[in-house]
């Protein structure tokens, strides 16, 4: 490790679609310097692009499959429900663990899927998965006790978030301030914890970047469907702020460290086009609803709570049932389906359109022969491909991607048996909304207003994007590559992954990639630019797995949830639009 310490910066949901104009509009000079002096990348991220499998895969410079974090959520066993995921769920250890083996000074704030902490480092604060309003607070970082210390100077962690459940009309005036002010607080705790250790490595992470794109896309845009008025110059404000933050950030560290910024996806306007996939099963015959069914009381009491009792109620609430909360989103997703009459079905969660075959010996009650499995996704695959939108007549999906085409490794089966990608009507991405056990009738219809305001159960106007974007500058790098800067045309811009990324971090501080990486680093003195289509996330892996380490898949923390702690990720990935 040389004496010039490695700053990474994750700006989540950052993309060149927002910051390039803003750097050429000289609104964002600290980014428009750090891209002069090094180079610029386009990320692309995971299968689903969420933050959860996207920021693992960065951290461990592996594949969602490789690493186990493929979602919020992963299925149980045997049944139809799901459980949320967390840290103790990953099967491979973290840049922290990777470089503190190596004698590299390393802390990391706020990046999110990191709760349970894994105890290495010289610090670590976990992500908004923490669930801190529980016993488990205290747990929020390593070593014990610093929590508490940042609590003492700054009144909170940063962490939090802002809460997002109900959006009414001065919602946006006052979430605003609210976002500024908290990429103020996370600096103002990134410097302090700069200054108060010695460290080799700092990775810090800002969440506002995502909440604005979600949130406030409808203001600007004026070309989205879901336009309205409103605080149009918030995003840019927001990116601004952070530009403003990565300037203290860079001064804290100085002139000759190594700088990676990054985001885990991109962010993108959603359409007011919604398409409810259950209804579509059904309607073609491969799925079937009860209709006689009643959803069951726990889950009428689940929707009230959500809806009408604030959140510290709602967790005391959780507690004195007995949580059971994700049994209870289990019960809710997939009310009212007649598991007997059904071949297919889907998540219908709004991030990731994909099917699942209720495969026999698979699923508990399932129907479909394995031994049919082919043939009944080649018949699914051509009518999914058939199906168009009746508001245009274009086809709805533009491509089918089996499970095993996408991935190989030992995660595979927590992925649906089919991915869609599909088609956006006008550059807006369709929606995913739930089919309501059956009481939704149409398959795909354009939102009611009431529907797209982002409160919890609507739609955002903003939904991730695939690409996100990253810029190295790097200290290894020789004097004729920092001059070498590419154009920031996105189609001549290189291409590289998180799990690079991630690789390319353990490189800049002279560490070998270890046993279960898929990554290769990027730009570090002579290798860089080079072609990594062969290598894509949404592609099988090329190479070898290289070096070895002293961690082993035994040492993960195998920590689950409490059923109040399952409470609060549920309520802010709900809130966060993630569920439906």
């Amino acid at each position: 490790m040389s004496d010039a310490p490695i700053l990474v910066v994750a700006w989540d949901g950052a993309c060149l679609e927002v910051t390039q104009p803003l750097v050429d509009a000289g609104r964002m000079p600290v980014l428009a310097a750090l891209q002069k002096a090094g180079r610029v990348w386009r990320v692309e991220s995971t299968v689903p692009a969420v933050t959860f499998p996207a920021w693992t895969s960065f951290l461990t410079g592996a594949r969602p499959d490789h690493h186990g974090i493929t979602d919020f959520t992963i299925p149980r066993d045997g049944g139809y429900g799901v459980r949320f995921v967390n840290a103790g769920h990953r099967a491979l250890p973290t840049l922290v663990t990777r470089l503190s083996e190596a004698g590299v000074r390393v802390g990391m704030y706020g990046i999110p899927a990191t709760f349970p902490p894994e105890g290495r480092g010289v610090f670590e604060i976990c992500g908004f998965d923490t669930p801190l309003g529980s016993a488990s607070a205290s747990r929020a970082a390593h070593p014990p006790g610093l929590a508490d210390k940042i609590r003492q100077a700054h009144g909170r962690l940063g962490i939090e978030g802002i809460p997002q459940s109900r959006i009414d009309a001065g919602w946006h005036d006052r979430t605003l301030p609210q976002l500024l002010a908290d990429i103020a607080l996370r600096t103002n705790v990134a410097l302090d914890l700069w200054r108060s250790h010695r460290l080799d490595v700092f990775l810090v992470h800002f969440m506002e970047s995502d909440t604005v794109g979600h949130h406030f896309w409808q203001f600007h845009d004026p070309d989205s469907p879901l336009h309205r008025a409103g605080p149009r110059s918030a995003v840019a404000r927001i990116y601004q702020a952070l530009d403003a933050s990565l300037g203290q950030l860079l001064e804290a560290v100085g002139p000759q460290a190594s700088v990676l910024l990054l985001s885990d996806h991109g962010s993108s306007g959603a359409s007011d086009r919604t398409v409810f996939w259950n209804r579509w099963l059904s309607d073609q015959g491969w799925l079937g609803f009860d209709e006689a069914a009643r959803v069951s009381l726990a889950v009428h009491l689940k929707r009230a709570a959500l809806r009408f009792l604030p959140p510290a109620v709602q967790a005391k609430a959780f507690s004195l049932a007995g949580g059971m909360v994700d049994r209870l989103e289990s019960s809710s997703r997939f009310a009212g389906i007649d598991w007997s009459r059904t071949r297919a079905f889907s998540d219908e969660v709004p991030y990731f359109p994909s099917i699942r075959l209720n495969l026999a010996g698979r699923e508990k009650s399932g129907v479909v022969d394995p031994s049919e499995r082919e043939d009944v996704l080649l018949s699914l695959t051509s009518e999914i491909l058939a199906a168009r939108d009746p508001l245009d007549g274009f086809p709805v999906v533009e491509t089918v991607r089996r499970r095993e085409e996408l991935f190989d490794g030992p995660y595979l089966h927590r992925y649906p048996d089919l991915v869609l990608d599909l088609r956006r009507p006008g550059g807006y991405a369709y929606g995913a909304g739930s089919s309501r056990s059956g009481r939704e009738k149409q398959w795909l219809r354009r939102l009611r207003r009431e529907e797209a305001t982002g409160a919890k159960g609507s739609a955002t106007s903003g939904v991730h994007s695939p690409w996100g974007m990253a810029v190295l500058r790097s200290a290894a790098a020789t004097v004729e590559d920092q001059h070498e800067t590419a154009s920031t045309s996105q189609a001549d811009l290189p291409e590289c992954t998180l799990a690079d990324l991630g690789v390319t971090v353990l490189a800049l501080a002279g560490v070998e990639p270890s046993e279960g990486m898929q990554g290769r680093p990027i730009w570090i003195g002579s290798a860089r630019g080079e072609d990594r289509s062969a290598n894509s996330i949404s592609g099988l892996p090329t190479g070898e797995v290289v070096g070895s380490g002293a961690w082993t898949p035994q040492q993960t923390n195998n920590y689950d949830y409490s059923e109040e702690e399952e409470r609060e990720v549920e309520e802010r990935l709900r809130a966060l639009g993630y569920l439906p």
